[in-house]
């Protein structure tokens, strides 16, 4: 899709043809995914397992042990237990929830055949904050695209160590997937996840063991679905709540039977056998040498065998596709599993017509027709013999709905920077957007919501608890929705090596002041006490993760990788919060024709102070007459913000927040802005606090932005 620079012109009736050809060339990838079916969603929203706090001498904070999980449910549920999906080694949840081109993930695909999905991102991993103060020091090195380019991607002629499975199969990759490729930045972009770092898997393997089984208490059984490296969660889970896993599918994961730090068969952590074993050297094993060509020599139990007390009767089946360094495929895990009395058997794709895929078949071109053989064999091998009750929400118990339709729902990069390290080249400063495009579109302008401080697009998809947050609002008022990880922050990776030193952890000490003001008084607003230990704030806090150091990087990614988005999307309205709140102004710069509207809810940035000295960000702002030096801003001669001419901005601050509105709008206004003030008090909205997007009368406070809008967008 290309566009013209903004300084060049363009006029409405160019941008009529530019926004044309763009949906006709979404429309032919599948990215907007436009020709599949509605997606008719009762419920989705997210929410925190293991959240656990740790003293540092500086404050409280989350000690690093959550597990953030992700949830749809259909409208027509017509299946009694959902599937949970585990991604692989550095990855996250996304892995599910899309294709390297755009296309619809697994995720969304079971959702329509009627199940409820529950996405998840191991601890260290995705959204789930990796932070060197509670993990241990970062990997030594982050991922190259290297690394990844011809091992899940098709072997070119530089790859060493393909097989020759993958050198002869692999050809269902979206792409070219070698290095300066789109498919392989975007793949690469969300790769970067760890845990313990030194530690051993043996620490995380009982993590996620206890994660594991903290979900199944909450939603009751299910079935795991498991890739690669995240492979063992599902036996690990099955151990400690054997009556309610239903079922366990490892993509390509697990490994092999005593090898490697498998000390105890398929785990690295105790299991129960019977008879007993108190220590892993017990166990006495024999090498088996398979005539199957291609398939390594692997270790079984010498015979008389220990059997696996806790997954007896609980079906297993360990999925391999015909091109991947995995191939041709893991006889030595079934085995094992069957000598320990265990249902289990494997599933090659290519035994049923399934062809061409490597080890991310999840997000391949091909990706629903690998799905369709895992279908079947859940359909023949769960039993549906007494359906457990279904669970309700707490959104749905308040009424406070998370429905929506949707015509399609996916997630991007854009900003896929590659920066060359002394061990290959890294992406640096990738944004995460997460769009929700509604099956009727009311309005002509998309959102773009971008949070604040050390958070992520979490703030605006409520709080953890089922409730629903303003990204339901507006999908469900008829807006695409499009929700931002910035830089380093949710989704979007952190490593040293691509963005510089980190800030510190945060503390709770540094949001339960805000928290606390919108918890008392007779209008109070947030829902718990607004302290440490309050279980409503834990959910709050288990996704804050610390920022890049450098502000001044920070703004620049911003500015460059915001204009991005907007090329990519069209004119948009952006809404922005706290220490986000520059990044508007920073947009709005660089493509001033594409903002429609900049809503500021309490953003961050007094006006002309040390970390602001170009009037409201660190960075530069094109200014008339020119300012070269942010001193020159003092030089008793009226700036008027050139790019930001025209747009309407809102500041909007609740009764209970903080108060630099003012401020901010009467400098705008005198650089010529058209800027106003919006005063939830005078609205008569009482009692919030600066967290206004997850308090109590968050519909409310939307409600009073929406109306904004409708009378100040013009379309």
């Amino acid at each position: 899709m290309t566009f013209k620079k903004i300084n060049e012109g363009v006029s409405r009736r160019e941008f009529a043809s530019l926004a044309a050809a763009g949906l006709a060339a979404a429309l032919a990838n599948g990215q907007t995914g436009a020709t599949d079916a509605t997606l008719d969603i009762a419920e989705w929203s997210y929410f925190w397992v293991g959240v656990e706090r740790a003293e540092l001498a500086r404050g409280t904070v989350v000690n690093g042990r959550q597990m953030y999980v992700e949830y749809q449910i259909p409208a027509e549920v017509r299946h009694p237990y959902p599937i949970v999906l585990v991604h692989g080694g550095g990855g996250q949840g996304l892995d599910w929830m899309g294709t390297p081109d755009g296309r619809r993930g697994w995720a969304t695909f079971l959702l329509q055949e009627g199940y409820t999905v529950y996405v998840v991102d191991r601890p260290g991993h995705g959204r789930s904050p990796y932070h060197p103060e509670t993990h241990g020091a970062f990997p030594a090195q982050a991922n190259t695209l290297e690394s990844i380019s011809g091992r899940f991607t098709p072997p070119n002629a530089k790859t060493t160590g393909a097989n020759e499975f993958q050198r002869k199969y692999h050809n269902q990759w979206p792409g070219t997937g070698e290095v300066g490729s789109s498919d392989l930045d975007q793949f690469v972009a969300s790769q970067g996840g760890a845990y313990v770092s030194g530690a051993g898997p043996d620490v995380a393997h009982a993590v996620w063991r206890e994660r594991g089984a903290m979900l199944l208490d909450k939603i009751g059984p299910a079935i795991f679905i498991t890739q690669s490296a995240g492979g063992p969660f599902g036996w690990l889970v099955a151990e400690i709540r054997p009556s309610l896993v239903k079922a366990i599918i490892a993509i390509e994961g697990g490994g092999q039977p005593f090898a490697g730090a498998n000390v105890w068969g398929m785990s690295t952590i105790p299991v129960a056998y019977d008879p007993p074993v108190s220590d892993a050297a017990e166990i006495k094993t024999v090498t088996v040498t398979p005539s199957e060509a291609g398939v390594a020599p692997y270790k079984l139990q010498a015979e008389p065998a220990r059997k696996l007390k806790n997954l007896r009767g609980i079906p297993i089946v360990v999925v391999t596709s015909e091109g991947s360094f995995a191939s041709p495929g893991n006889p030595g895990a079934v085995a094992y599993f069957k000598q320990a009395g265990c249902t289990a058997e494997e599933l090659r794709l290519a035994d049923h017509g399934v062809h061409g895929n490597g080890h991310i078949m999840m997000g391949e071109k091909n990706n629903r027709q690998v799905l369709q053989p895992i279908l079947d064999w859940i359909d023949k091998n769960v039993s549906t013999k007494n359906p457990p009750k279904p669970r309700l929400s707490e959104g749905k118990r308040t009424n406070d709905s998370t429905t929506m339709k949707l015509a399609d729902q996916g997630y991007f990069w854009v900003g896929t920077e590659h920066k060359k390290v002394s061990y290959g080249t890294i992406l640096t400063g990738q944004m995460y957007v997460q769009y929700l495009i509604p099956a009727q579109v009311r309005h002509p302008y998309p959102v773009v919501l971008v949070h604040g401080g050390g958070g992520s697009m979490l703030h605006y998809m409520g709080m953890g608890d089922g409730r629903s947050g303003w990204a339901h609002y507006y999908a469900q008022e008829g807006y695409k929705v499009y929700l931002v990880d910035r830089p380093g922050h949710g989704r979007a990776p952190y490593h040293p090596d691509a963005l510089g030193p980190m800030s510190p952890i945060p503390a709770y000490q540094g949001v339960t002041a805000d928290f606390m003001r919108a918890a008392t008084g007779p209008n109070r607003k947030w829902m718990g006490t607004g302290d440490v230990g309050d279980p409503l704030l834990d959910q709050f806090q288990a996704g804050q993760n610390a920022a890049p150091q450098d502000n001044v990087f920070a703004h620049k990614l911003w500015a460059s990788r915001g204009a991005e988005l907007l090329e990519k999307i069209g004119p948009s309205i952006i809404v922005v919060h706290s220490a986000g709140g520059p990044f508007g102004w920073i947009v709005a710069n660089e493509r001033p024709r594409l903002v429609k509207a900049i809503v500021s809810v309490e953003g961050a940035g007094a006006p002309l102070t040390p970390q602001t000295p170009w009037g409201l960000t660190d960075i530069p702002l094109a200014y008339d007459p020119p300012v070269t030096d942010p001193s020159q801003l003092a030089d008793g001669k009226v700036h008027k913000l050139k790019n930001l001419q025209g747009i309407p901005i809102v500041y909007v601050t609740s009764e209970k927040g903080r108060t630099q509105g003012p401020a901010v709008v009467s400098f705008l206004k005198q650089a010529g802005c058209q800027a106003e003030d919006l005063l939830l008090k005078d609205k008569g909205i009482l009692g919030n606090g600066h967290f206004m997007m997850v308090e109590s009368n968050r519909r409310q406070v939307f409600d009073a932005i929406q109306a904004w809008l409708e009378k100040n967008v013009k379309t």
